[in-house]
């Protein structure tokens, strides 16, 4: 049974999520919570951790990375490779490492467990081919649910989610064409494959400019070294926004499904105020994720995540307290 880590997803502890792409210098963040696995939290430019040379020794396995280049920090080379892993996979290209990346990259299949088998079973439960509460647990269901979205899209039928498979489900989610790569291989265990994160919603529901828009990774992910660190506390103008707005798939930046996760904490933040992966907590929100961007989302602006229309309008626009807590 894999549990995130390396190929074989051991339980680790360390944290990711993903983040937004460095273009200069990106400041190492050397993490040290326990009790988090691989895939829980996104992994990005700066981090140095165990969690990054699992992921090293993924890309390395798969041909993307050197092994001699196999050392915890996440550097430009390994942004690199991700990046080439992404294209190669037809999926939203972005230098960071989540959990469709990382599931991708480590062949998910029965016996697996963890937040980017989790995440596997919401694309597949949205899609209509998965019943079950996701779990993160790779039963006999999502292996049954894994085939039967195979067999429909006339891909490889192995029950096993590789890079075939995440761009199929990325291209079925998007509505984006899928293009046939190299990386595609006639074993999905052979293959490498990349990550689902399309960008999130376009407008607030409580505002039409305030929200976690779809934007280009080239833009509001430079990391810089001005990001807020842990027990940082400052002021915040925010506003609210919903996963249904017109136009929006309910996939934020980094890959999470808000249609599927209604309940879930995550906002919209500046990567140059707040970075992208950072637990927060805001005052009357609560402790969320800082998993989304927007384009009007610029300095000590946020945009919470709300499960209803009604409750982002009620939100309407807040100053509030947010304190970084990693």
């Amino acid at each position: 049974m894999k549990s995130f880590g390396l190929s074989k997803l051991k339980k680790l502890s360390l944290p990711i999520i993903a983040a937004g792409a460095f273009f200069f210098a990106a400041p190492m963040v050397t993490d040290a919570a326990d009790d988090v696995s691989l895939g829980d939290r996104l992994l990005l430019e700066g981090k140095d951790n165990a969690q990054v040379e699992e992921l090293q020794e993924l890309l390395a396995d798969r041909g993307y990375l050197e092994e001699n280049a196999i050392d915890g920090f996440f550097d430009r080379g390994t942004r690199d490779a991700v990046t080439a892993f992404q294209e190669d996979a037809n999926i939203l290209v972005d230098g960071l490492a989540g959990v469709q990346t990382i599931g991708a990259l480590s062949l998910l299949r029965e016996g697996d467990e963890g937040a980017p088998v989790e995440a596997l079973q919401e694309s597949l439960k949205e899609l209509g081919y998965y019943d079950n509460t996701a779990d993160g647990d790779f039963d006999r269901a999502t292996h049954d649910a894994v085939v039967d979205f195979q067999t429909a899209k006339d891909i490889l039928v192995d029950g096993i989610a590789g890079p075939e498979t995440y761009g199929t489900l990325h291209a079925a989610l998007t509505g984006e064409t899928r293009v046939e790569s190299s990386s595609d291989s006639s074993s999905e265990s052979e293959s490498s494959s990349s990550e689902e994160s399309s960008s999130s919603d376009e407008g607030s529901s409580s505002e039409s400019e305030s929200s976690s828009d779809e934007s280009s990774s080239s833009e509001s992910s430079e990391g810089s070294s001005e990001s807020s660190e842990s027990g940082t506390v400052m002021e915040m103008e925010a506003t609210a926004y919903t996963a249904y707005c017109d136009g929006c798939t309910g996939i934020t930046y980094t890959g999470q499904d808000l249609r599927a996760n209604p309940d879930k904490k995550v906002i919209a933040v500046d990567p140059d105020v707040i970075p992208l992966g950072s637990t927060v907590y805001v005052e009357g929100y609560g402790e969320a994720i800082a998993g989304d961007i927007g384009g009007a989302i610029q300095g000590n602006r946020i945009d919470l995540h709300m499960a209803t229309k009604e409750e982002a309008l009620e939100f309407g626009r807040q100053t509030v307290t947010v304190e970084v807590l990693d």
